[in-house]
């Protein structure tokens, strides 16, 4: 019935220390093996971090991935791009020149990785993601100017900020055009003089780059249905990717718009396997499918050639 799993990383198939809990991997590799479901990361993060997490993940993983919100879609085995969009120098510089005139916070993200202006480092807590890859956080003292002079493309743009910060520039930033903006994800930052500030942010990417549009774009490139794809995250951006799924799973952690899409809710969150156990209710479930549908089989072929009773 399934023949595709999308899954969200952060908050999601990653525990909150950026590792992959041992029963997600466990049961990705079972459903894999025995239901021939082709596992695919779709993640807001660099193509080059997500190739590092498919790669711990193990081999199920090296079929394809869904890199900065579906800016990117990497075929791992021939070594191309499905999809590749980038947001244009006119659209970043409107974007830093919003940023700038509403005080707001911004980052962005290369296929390599990820860079924030340093100034609002206290902001953010620590990313083990970076620590675990041996690589540091690509924090700059003039954003702008490294940005101004940065030769790669950049796909994905986030604005950050206090929600009444993001809600006052909302309209001003809904009118640069050509742009896809995610729905508004949340973050903490770390304690500072005893407090805790709540942040939003959206994700920025070229007009009509979404999550779903990549995973479209791969189930017409594998001839397979929407309803057979199975997709689970926790985020804002991961709405329009749970649509776009026959099976729609939101982890315990995940916010309420998102659980309100959802077909199930995990009964662990992301730092207790939620992915790892619901994947192993599935594969129970599937067994138990394949198992009637094999006995069915079984006395229908018996019946064949009896003469009917009259």
């Amino acid at each position: 019935m399934y023949k595709l799993f999308v899954t969200d990383l952060d908050g999601t198939f990653l525990d909150d220390e950026k590792e992959i809990p041992e029963i997600n991997i466990e049961w990705v590799e079972r459903l894999h093996e025995d239901f021939g479901i082709i596992p695919v990361i779709a993640t807001a993060r660099p193509l080059e971090v997500a190739k590092y997490i498919a790669d711990k993940a193990g081999d199920s993983f090296q079929s394809y991935i869904i890199a900065t919100n579906g800016a990117i879609l990497w075929d791992v085995q021939a070594q191309k791009y499905l999809i590749n969009e980038a947001l244009s120098e006119a659209q970043m510089s409107s974007l830093v020149e919003m940023c700038q005139k509403n005080g707001l916070e911004y980052e962005f993200m290369t296929t390599r990785c990820e860079v924030a202006d340093a100034k609002y480092s206290y902001r953010r807590v620590v990313d083990p993601m970076y620590d675990n890859m041996g690589v540091p956080f690509n924090y700059q003292e003039d954003l702008a100017g490294y940005l101004a002079n940065l030769t790669d493309p950049v796909p994905l743009f986030a604005v950050n900020g206090t929600e009444e910060e993001l809600e006052k520039c909302d309209e001003e930033l809904r009118s640069i055009n050509g742009l896809q903006i995610s729905g508004k994800c949340i973050r903490t930052t770390p304690e500072k003089e005893g407090k805790i500030e709540t942040l939003a942010y959206y994700d920025i990417m070229k007009e009509g780059v979404t999550k779903a549009k990549a995973i479209e774009t791969l189930t017409r490139h594998l001839g397979i249905e929407k309803e057979e794809v199975i997709a689970i995250g926790d985020g804002g951006n991961d709405i329009e990717m749970l649509e776009m799924a026959g099976l729609k799973i939101a982890m315990r952690n995940a916010t309420e718009a998102l659980k309100a899409k959802a077909n199930i809710i995990t009964s662990h969150d992301n730092n207790h396997g939620g992915v790892g156990f619901v994947l192993r209710d599935l594969h129970k479930t599937l067994t138990k499918r394949k198992r009637e549908a094999e006995e069915r089989s079984k006395r229908l072929k018996s019946l064949e050639g009896q003469e009917p009773d009259i």
